[in-house]
């Protein structure tokens, strides 16, 4: 048994995940899930149709996620540390520093001040003082998670944390160029049109537009675009694996 100084929201009017005024309270923690599901006795599936309600204040940037384990790669699950504890172990209350949510039978804990996309996931009824470990399974997502877990531990030791290599420079570029043009797509702009906001008019009217090569590449540009919208984005949540 721990104690622990949490905040409480004094009211939740509206949406259960609007910015409410929030007051300091110590208490006696048994258990995580314990206490922030008599801090927070909502159906969060009443809200917003999901487990975890989005909120209205927030920019889509912004916006907490919490993917899955078979979407994303990065997404680490916590266990009780079977094991004798070294020294600095890290215990289940050092990582619920940021963004927590509790599902029926999961806790999510998304480490935003240390990367965006560091997720772990953790069993509700874990004691929040006891050492804790990382489950790998020995599949084919195993070195992406292995990437994630040194990224932790780099910031669990006081190193510098490296970026988060999944996505390279040159895709995100790529990604950007793609959604500008199936943008511009969606507001009736044609290919030409789309060639010269991206490449310059000077250099598409250089060219004989239906020969030109700029216009395969808008062509495949909005062919990506659309993929990556219509379900591809989650293939960014794992490295790139040749067949």
């Amino acid at each position: 048994m721990i104690s622990w100084t949490v905040s409480v929201p004094t009211s939740l009017r509206g949406n259960a995940c609007g910015v409410t005024p929030t007051t300091s309270k110590t208490m006696l923690l048994f258990g995580l899930r314990d206490l922030l599901i008599n801090l927070f006795p909502i159906d969060w599936r009443a809200v917003g149709g999901c487990d975890f309600a989005a909120r209205p204040g927030l920019s889509a940037i912004d916006q907490p996620i919490f993917w899955s384990e078979t979407v994303d790669t990065a997404v680490l699950r916590l266990v009780a540390g079977r094991f004798p504890p070294g020294q600095g172990a890290a215990t289940l209350g050092d990582l619920c520093r940021d963004e927590v949510r509790i599902s029926d039978d999961e806790m999510h804990l998304l480490l935003r001040s240390i990367a965006p996309d560091l997720h772990l996931v953790a069993n509700p009824g874990m004691a929040p003082d006891a050492p804790v470990g990382v489950h790998i399974p020995l599949d084919n997502d195993g070195l992406d998670r292995i990437a994630a877990l040194d990224r932790l531990l780099r910031h669990l030791s006081g190193y510098k944390v490296p970026p988060d290599l999944r996505i390279t420079s040159q895709q995100r570029r790529r990604l950007k160029v793609m959604l500008r043009a199936c943008d511009a797509r969606w507001h009736n702009a044609s290919q030409r049109k789309i060639a010269e906001v991206i490449f310059g008019v000077e250099r598409v009217s250089s060219e004989h537009w239906k020969t030109s090569p700029l216009r395969d590449v808008v062509r495949d540009l909005l062919k990506d675009g659309a993929s990556m919208i219509s379900g591809g984005y989650r293939k960014l949540l794992r490295f790139r694996r040749r067949s």
